[in-house]
């Protein structure tokens, strides 16, 4: 896998579970984390840029509510 596309990989992760799942098929065709790994995924912000929309879709989805007493 090239850098393109391990990078559009990661960004199709929908929540946790499916970025291992992607990190486990990245290793698996790369032979371990590729050397671009690092850079491309965690010092480009990819990663935290990926993890918000998670948290985003939880506050969306949670059916919880908080107010004010």
């Amino acid at each position: 896998m090239n850098e393109i596309q391990v990078t559009e990989l990661m960004k199709s992760s929908m929540n946790n579970r499916e970025w291992n799942a992607n990190c486990d098929v990245v290793k698996q065709a790369c032979g371990g984390y590729p050397p671009f790994w690092y850079g491309a995924i965690v010092m480009s912000g990819l990663l935290d840029e990926v993890r918000a929309t998670w948290l985003e879709s939880y506050a969306r989805d949670s059916g919880i509510t908080i107010t004010r007493l």
